[in-house]
């Protein structure tokens, strides 16, 4: 997966348990990735199985990635 041009897309921050973060760098460093790049697959993968469920595959507004907040 390839990552955006510096200043191409916003920054998200949010503050995950901290067992849970450990955990989560300790296997993106064992598979050679960065937690960028496992959460950002992560970010997919969560949208297609809602979209799946949704059953129509469109995406919420709030996913267009033009709209200004």
């Amino acid at each position: 997966m390839g990552r955006p041009a510096t200043g191409q897309t916003r920054v998200m921050g949010f503050r995950p348990p901290k067992p849970l973060r450990d955990e989560f760098e300790a296997l993106a460093a064992a598979e050679d990735r960065t937690p960028s790049d496992a959460l950002t697959e992560a970010m997919h993968d969560w949208v297609k199985k809602k979209q799946r469920e949704r059953g129509a595959g469109r995406q919420p507004e709030e996913a267009n990635p033009n709209q200004v907040a």
